[in-house]
């Protein structure tokens, strides 16, 4: 008898499961035999992440039996947990699985865009008609005689952006399907989630796997160039490789839907590539760049070679019909002329000398069309609605209110007016979380609650980031009251912060002496950076913080950890108040609440549950268990310690203690300045802290005012409170450069179409580390191989810059400075590193020294500077 297994409809023995956040996301696990009955127990073995299961006796027949199991952590590794059906001590059936971090959701297929092209008016239907055998140029994309328009005669220009005007993307059901070419299929064909040790990709494993992806019935790209004169002007104008997808939509199957939130309409645009709406989420295309990676991933040829091939099987069609003029064939033999711009001169040449006189050159595709890609990106986060209907995948996405999206079309033809693509949907709330005085946390997910423990603590954890404390307990006379918890204890401050950083460890702790901070590296003394620190693709910098150092690290992820000092006069100790931006980690003392719980969850997963009723219970729970469990052993910690110390000379188990007073502190773990704070009244600490504005930071710069009875503290407040409103962040990417960077045909021969050597399409996006505030404005610098660009780039109205560099053979690391300033008097801020490799390429020149790296010139120069 042998006992079958199916996790989520997946029988293969390779599952995934989804590692909580709000809540836990449980699975369907069917299990049955091939003949007869049998009882077993489910266990996991080994059980790395912490899978519960609804019931683990059962009796098993031919008929699944249905048991639901969750994971409580993520896994360290892919397969790491083993579910084992056992019949008494024997193991007669197994089954793999990965509890996996932020799933993504992946998509790919064929698409249909049928609408004019450059110089052709946008809303021009270039269709072919019995009398009518030259639609084309202007423009390269056209409808063979019999098709439906590309647009309606009338009502096709979008004077407001709720209107249809044709021009429709299509997903899945094309309109005019032409011989030869593909279905237009598209479909959710993985999942993408992190384990401890990075991604991994799942095919199979959840029920939304497999389901069609479709835009809008309306979704058109609304570049709205070239206009008519004889038209009233569009509410919006886009350059080539720059549009918005309009009237966007996106459903996955029938388990999700949603569109992308747009403002009112305030006035037409008066410049090219000008946002009309506030907010506009739509997806928007960032240029037209390489996409050899992607035709090599699907096994797509050069643009000459998969035309030769189509004109062979059009000739074949051709031959094959009655030397009468029908549709059919006139259609043939316009196809087969516009595919001979876009093959060989021999080819041309040998197809219109075995028929002479039969076939016209036309207007090609356009090459870049072939070789290159758009990548539009934009937010799902208006008219969500969620259908998980046994899909943890979806449950996961319905904790979100703003979901990102990505699209990259590629290997689009005229001859079928279709192309290649994929893209992705994952979670769009990226978390902020702080940690600042006397230690007021604001998690992940927005909850403020006080931790007091005394010792070193895992403060944030995952998304390949990890955030340590060291805190040191504080003689308070009088400690203000949480009013999370409703605990009044002693308090404690952050003195020492570490960090890990891809492969390296950072940390920023107080000397022997205690006199000043320093910067550990990898466990050794390092100066402060003045110009940053590269480690790997990750970047460090230092900032002015009120006339202290503070240290930023730049995530690749987009993440961003700031640790601010501050020197507290009175007790001759520094202070650190830390802050992360932008980040998908959610585990530790600042990590992620579920739901109805009051406290993030315990190092091995487990949910605390609700606050309970006793303030004795509460205690123990926040100060002994939870405590416990975010604890840093000898083994984990990132800190640097003198001979004979280790983090056990940092701990103080017993503090706080359940109740003032506060003069219980070791001597070993007293700050130099030691002595009882007397505090102060409530509403003068309200009239020191006027100057916070920020309700969290206000509220905790009371509770340190008043504890401690030190104005210094609002100091702290009013730093904080500047770098969260002003604060910026740098993303920086690079691609192949496009063949063209327009939609303009050139007169090239095909097989010569390529990018120069050492050409490298770069965008960097500037933005506000907090969520809500305006998009900056102001310049960005490239800098490659420590040489800065000689000509800062203008941000446009969605904080990004884009380029094309050439770069000489080798190996370059690439980053982008925002200077700061603006409209909005942003801080400065510098992207992590860009790495991109040039390879020699035979018989071509490489850049010139005013294009390549080099003392009297820039390190690059974009390709149209002179």
């Amino acid at each position: 008898m042998a006992v079958h297994l199916s996790l989520a409809g997946n029988a293969v023995g390779d599952g995934f499961l989804i590692a909580p956040l709000g809540s836990t996301y449980p699975a369907e696990l069917l299990l049955w035999t091939d003949a007869g009955t049998l009882a077993v127990t489910l266990q996991a073995s080994p059980n790395v992440a912490g899978l519960v299961f609804s019931q683990t006796s059962l009796t098993l027949s031919t008929t699944p039996s249905s048991v639901m199991v969750h994971a409580t952590l993520q896994s360290g590794a892919r397969g790491d947990t083993v579910i084992e059906v056992l019949d008494g001590a024997a193991v007669v059936a197994s089954f793999a699985v990965t509890s996996l971090n932020s799933p993504v959701v992946h998509f790919r297929g064929r698409f249909e865009a049928r609408f004019a092209t450059d110089n052709a008016a946008y809303n021009r239907n270039p269709v072919y008609t019995a009398t009518n055998d030259a639609v084309v140029p202007p423009g390269w994309t056209w409808a063979l005689e019999g098709e439906p328009d590309f647009v309606p005669p009338v009502g096709n220009v979008p004077e407001n952006l709720e209107t249809p005007v044709g021009r429709v993307v299509r997903f899945n059901g094309p309109v005019a399907l032409r011989s030869h070419a593909q279905p237009v299929t598209t479909a959710v064909d993985a999942v993408v989630g992190t384990t401890a040790a990075g991604p991994e990709r799942f095919t199979r494993g959840d029920p939304l796997i497999g389901e069609p992806v479709d835009l809008g019935p309306d979704t058109y790209l609304a570049g709205n160039n070239p206009q008519h004169p004889a038209d009233p002007q569009p509410e919006e104008i886009w350059g080539a490789a720059l549009e918005p997808m309009a009237l966007f939509e996106l459903h996955l199957g029938s388990r999700l839907s949603g569109r992308s939130s747009l403002g009112p309409f305030v006035a037409k645009a008066t410049t090219i590539n000008q946002h009309t709406r506030t907010p506009d989420d739509r997806p928007i295309a960032n240029g037209l760049v390489g996409a050899s990676l992607d035709l090599a991933g699907i096994g797509l040829p050069d643009l000459a070679t998969w035309s030769a091939t189509r004109i062979d099987q059009l000739l074949a069609d051709y031959t094959a019909l009655p030397a009468v003029d029908t549709v059919q064939r006139r259609n043939l033999r316009r196809r087969i002329g516009h595919l001979l711009s876009s093959v060989t001169a021999a080819k041309r040449s040998a197809v219109q000398t075995a028929h002479p006189g039969e076939f016209t050159v036309r207007a090609g595709t356009l090459p870049g069309g072939w070789s290159g890609k758009e990548v539009y990106d934009g937010k799902v986060n208006a008219d969500l609605t969620f259908t998980p209907n046994g899909s943890a995948v979806v449950q996961y996405l319905s904790g979100h209110s703003s979901l990102n999206f990505q699209w990259t079309p590629f290997a689009f033809h005229s001859d079928e007016l279709q192309g290649h693509h994929w893209g992705l949907l994952g979670a769009g709330s990226l978390l902020h979380g702080a940690y600042t005085g006397d230690p007021h946390t604001t998690t992940v997910d927005g909850t403020r609650y006080d931790f007091q423990s005394v010792g070193e603590f895992t403060l944030l954890r995952g998304d390949g980031l990890e955030v340590q404390v060291r805190q040191t307990p504080v003689n308070a006379a009088n400690p203000v009251t949480d009013g999370h918890s409703g605990l009044t204890v002693c308090v404690s401050i952050i003195t020492a912060v570490a960090l890990r950083v891809g492969r390296h460890t950072v940390s920023y702790q107080p000397t022997r002496e205690g006199r000043r901070l320093q910067l550990f590296v990898d466990g050794k003394p390092r100066d402060l950076p003045s110009h940053g620190l590269d480690l790997e693709r990750h970047r460090l910098t230092v900032f002015d913080a009120d006339g202290e150092e503070g240290l930023r690290v730049d995530y690749t992820t987009g993440a961003v950890v700031t640790v601010t000092p501050a020197f507290w006069g009175s007790y001759s100790v520094w202070y650190l108040n830390v802050a992360v931006s932008g980040t998908a980690a959610h585990e530790g003392v600042m990590g992620y609440l579920p739901e109805k719980s009051w406290l993030p969850r315990l190092h091995d997963g487990t949910d605390v549950g609700p606050m309970p009723s006793d303030l004795h219970d509460r205690y123990k729970l926040l100060y002994r268990t939870f405590a416990d469990s975010w604890r840093v052993g000898d083994q984990s910690s990132m800190f640097v310690y003198e001979p004979g110390t280790s983090t056990d000379t940092f701990t103080d188990r017993d503090w706080p203690g359940e109740r003032p007073p506060c003069d219980t502190i070791r001597p070993e773990l007293a700050p130099p300045g030691l002595h009882q704070l007397d505090g102060m009244d409530l509403e003068k600490a309200e009239m020191v802290c006027r100057v916070v504005t920020e309700p969290d930071l206000h509220a905790n710069c009371v509770f340190d005012v008043a504890t401690t009875g030190d104005e210094e503290f609002a100091r702290g407040y009013v730093t904080a409170q500047e770098l969260r409103i002003y604060g910026t962040k740098v993303e920086i990417a690079g691609f192949e450069a496009p063949v063209f960077g327009d939609r303009m045909p050139r007169d090239v021969p095909p097989e010569e179409a390529r990018p120069p050597a050492g050409a490298l399409a770069v965008t960097a996006r500037v933005s506000a580390l907090a969520a809500g505030r305006p998009v900056p404005t102001g310049s960005v610098t490239l800098v490659v191989d420590e040489v800065p660009l000689r000509r800062p780039l203008e941000l446009d109205d969605g904080g990004r810059v884009r380029t094309v560099l050439r770069l000489k053979p080798g190996r370059h690391v690439i980053r982008a400075v925002f200077s700061g300033g603006g409209k909005f008097e942003y801080h400065s801020s510098t992207s992590p590193n860009l790495r991109h490799t040039v390879k020699e390429r035979a018989g071509e020149r490489p850049p010139g020294k005013e294009e390549r790296p080099g003392k009297e010139r820039p390190a690059a120069a974009p390709a149209d500077e002179p």
